[in-house]
């Protein structure tokens, strides 16, 4: 389930195109923008908060270069660990539910290092 999570923000990450300069990404940064997303990835709310999308394109922004999204999916494969009831559903719809358009089919094997 937290694969989920972390697959589903990676790939958001990775649809994004690079950004001028490799630069490295705070992991704080990283979990407080998908901190608001905690309750509909665990099936608490069935619709995604106002504050998780403003969050997730957040992300996208601060999350610009490949080293970003490499550090970016890793903090978040971290972050995911502490939530054991991320459910995969609402992980595979968070993109759609916020309105963030990917282009990189989910995978439940995503690998940070590519």
């Amino acid at each position: 389930m937290m694969k989920g999570l972390v697959t589903c923000l990676l790939v958001l990450l990775v649809a994004h195109q690079l950004g001028h300069q490799a630069r490295a990404i705070d992991c704080m940064a990283v979990t407080e923008s998908l901190l608001q997303c905690v309750t509909y990835l665990t099936g608490t709310a069935d619709q995604p908060a106002p504050a998780c999308c403003a969050g997730m394109k957040h992300l996208t922004q601060i999350a610009a270069t490949v080293v970003d999204k490499r550090a970016a999916c890793d903090c978040i494969k971290k972050e995911a660990e502490k939530f054991h009831n991320i459910k995969e559903e609402a992980a595979t719809k968070l993109p759609g539910a916020c309105g963030v358009t990917i282009s990189v089919p989910i995978s439940l094997n995503t690998d940070c290092s590519k």
